[in-house]
């Protein structure tokens, strides 16, 4: 059932979100608490290759209400040695789903890619990658 759409703020993450980023990861991929940790420092201190980005939803009263992280992929067997942006994860926490909150991290997760020069927007789902190829021309750069 959807629910009414909730007013967020997207954002690129901030040192001041690690918390909570956690949480959000350690909701999406459990089991891997110590490595969380150990990556989001990582990312903060500009020493983890992956994500490229992370960018939160937050709603008005400042609550991070989901989160996506981002990379840059070269290896797509559909756009071989093109730049294409990737969704490695997406996580929106049970009582803001069904709003329109990832939809517009997608539509953000997009905008990030094309200002990267990427060529799609890309991810996986059981096995199967998925191409968003919603680009204008004029951001296809060879």
């Amino acid at each position: 059932m959807r629910g009414e759409p909730v007013r967020v703020e997207i954002r690129p993450i901030r040192g001041d979100d690690a918390l909570r980023w956690e949480e959000l990861r350690c909701a999406l991929w459990p089991g891997y608490d110590a490595e969380h940790r150990q990556e989001i420092a990582a990312f903060f201190a500009g020493t983890l290759p992956e994500p490229a980005a992370v960018l939160v939803a937050e709603n008005e009263e400042g609550r991070m209400l989901a989160c996506t992280e981002l990379s840059i992929r070269d290896d797509l067997p559909q756009l071989p040695g093109r730049r294409v942006g990737y969704v490695e994860g997406l996580y929106v926490i049970p009582e803001a789903r069904n709003r329109g909150i990832a939809r517009k991290l997608l539509l953000a997760s997009r905008d990030w890619a094309r200002g990267q020069g990427c060529v799609a927007l890309a991810s996986d789902r059981a096995e199967r990658i998925i191409l968003d190829r919603n680009f204008p021309p004029s951001a296809e750069k060879d």
